[in-house]
């Protein structure tokens, strides 16, 4: 199921130039910190979270041969269940309160590494 959204990142971040790529690199980290404690901020305040599993059904059908005939055949299908689940409030805020102490250091991180693209990939004057 995560192959799809991943395959559709790679042939986005195949497009990109690579100063594009450097910078989308260069701030992840930081970017990502930052919408995962947006993230625990809205479970905290909501009081649930979702949680999705994956079901797995098989049934009986008819299929068809290469006679032209019919046979019974069985058949498997997947569907997602998202349920809400309680939030374990302590260990939120403690993910929290860890995030909120790395985020600087994750700044300053994304901070310099943009500035190695830069220096990198300088941008090109736009033609017009």
């Amino acid at each position: 199921m995560l192959l799809i959204p991943l395959a559709g990142l790679l042939a986005l971040a195949a497009c990109a130039t690579p100063r594009e790529a450097c910078l989308s690199d260069a701030a992840g980290p930081w970017r990502s910190a930052l919408k995962e404690r947006e993230r625990i901020a809205a479970d905290l305040a909501r009081g649930y979270t979702f949680e999705t599993e994956f079901e797995r059904t098989t049934r009986m059908r008819m299929c068809g041969t290469s006679a032209g005939g019919l046979i019974p055949c069985w058949e498997t299908d997947t569907q997602p269940r998202t349920r809400k689940v309680p939030v374990d409030t302590a260990a939120l805020r403690a993910r929290d309160a860890q995030l909120a102490l790395s985020l600087p250091g994750l700044r300053r991180t994304a901070e310099a590494d943009v500035a190695q693209c830069h220096a990198t990939y300088p941008k090109e004057p736009a033609e017009g």
